[in-house]
């Protein structure tokens, strides 16, 4: 991606990465939580976020957003927040690094609504096995994770502007259902620009389960083992949640050779190793083929993970494993927009052919969260959403303006992978 960087991005990183506050005392939620309750408007929406007060407006400085943080442990939270319009506005409700809560919502000057919503909070902290380092083991963060609010230890939430304020707070244990997202890229948060996924989407199109997103820009099967990754959505995986899980993007990659796996080799091997990691949780694993490229060939799109979308769906029929198959769907998708239109479901204002925009993940989030419907008919309650895969929103039917789709970076960051 490009954009304004800083001159030198790498000191920068390196910078934040020694000002992020792990707590020794960070621990999984095992006891019932006293509810927490902010009311005080100046509290949050102008009192600064500090380590010793734990709570506090924790905006981004160059950000449109409205955002307000609260030191909690590792676990899963229930939020319910009451906004007020300052003025006539249109916006939308997030938490942690620009996760979609709530789909674009419009309030008149002086009107306030609330909203109630699933959130987790997780550290990089893993529980100590033999084979650890004296000082224990933790997750391997890269690039510009070191300032993630995915990996902090604090629960944040935000607004897309600063026409829309907080009037109310509150924070509850949720000891509910849960999805489990591990993947690439096209399935992570991402929190700069216009990029986005699927993943991001999905919370917001989900009523009954609050959704973890563990996908990383740049993971394959191979690395999401290596970087502890797994260990960390297995060790948050309990009975009865759906697990999710969509690489190839990366796998595919030759000139990635220590992380390349080929699809009649290894890949579907991982693939059967992680779904075995699930079943052992007496968890529900579902295979999600790779979202296509948008690379036309005489105005039709090529498949270039050839071989891999086949070998998800070989696995899912062996294992009796259910399987979304979005290389289907998106490449249907992308040709019934056409070559010409289709770029405006993508990131970089069309110009990458892989990562998506707003549009192209709401889009796409929709799809995952029709078929999750049509698996779980009895486990999964979806928002109210007229989808048609057939005839998809064209891309004036939703746009997500600038004002509803604020960077959570300091400054723009590069995507991994491709």
């Amino acid at each position: 991606m490009q954009g304004k960087k800083l001159t030198n991005f790498t000191n920068y990183i390196l910078l934040a990465s020694a000002l992020v506050y792990y707590p020794t005392h960070a621990k999984a939620q095992d006891t019932d939580m006293q509810p927490l309750k902010f009311t005080q408007k100046a509290q949050l929406n102008q009192q600064k976020y500090s380590n010793k007060l734990g709570f506090g407006a924790d905006n981004f400085a160059n950000s449109t957003e409205r955002a307000f943080s609260v030191k909690l442990a590792e676990g899963d939270y229930a939020v319910k927040v009451k906004v007020t319009a300052k003025q006539t506005t249109e916006f939308m409700l997030f938490s942690e690094d620009r996760r979609i809560m709530q789909l674009p919502q419009t309030l008149q000057q002086g009107q306030s609504a609330e909203y109630t919503f699933f959130s987790n909070v997780k550290t990089v902290k893993l529980a100590s096995a033999e084979q650890d380092p004296p000082q224990g083991s933790v997750v391997g963060l890269r690039g510009d994770e070191f300032i993630s609010r995915n990996w902090d230890d604090k629960l944040t939430i935000a607004l897309s502007n600063q026409n829309v304020e907080f009037e109310q707070v509150e924070i509850s244990q949720y000891k509910g259902n849960r999805i489990l997202l591990a993947g690439d890229s096209t399935v992570a948060d991402q929190a700069s620009s216009d990029y986005a996924s699927w993943g991001q989407f999905l919370p917001a199109l989900v009523d009954n389960h609050l959704v973890i997103n563990h996908a990383r820009s740049g993971e394959t099967l191979k690395s999401f083992i290596f970087s502890l990754r797994w260990d960390k959505l297995l060790s948050q995986t309990q009975a009865g949640d759906i697990v999710l899980i969509q690489f190839a993007h990366n796998d595919e990659k030759k000139q990635w050779p220590r992380t390349y796996s080929a699809a009649d080799g290894a890949y579907p091997e991982y693939l059967r190793a992680f779904i075995a990691d699930v079943k052992q949780k007496n968890a529900l694993p579902v295979l999600v083929t790779p979202v296509a490229r948008r690379f036309f060939k005489n105005g039709e799109l090529l498949n270039t993970h050839e071989g891999y979308d086949k070998a998800v769906r070989n696995v899912g029929q062996t294992l009796n494993v259910p399987v979304i198959d979005l290389t289907a769907q998106t490449s249907s998708f992308y040709q019934m927009l056409g070559q010409e239109k289709s770029p405006q479901a993508f990131a970089a204002k069309g110009k990458d052919k892989t990562h998506h925009n707003h549009y192209g993940a709401w889009v796409i989030a929709q799809m995952v969260a029709k078929q999750l419907k049509a698996q779980f008919a009895d486990k999964v309650d979806l928002s109210e959403f007229d989808f048609d895969g057939s005839a998809p929103p064209q891309p004036d039917e939703q746009i997500f303006s600038r004002d509803l789709w604020p960077d959570m970076r300091p400054v723009e960051v590069e995507i991994s992978g491709s």
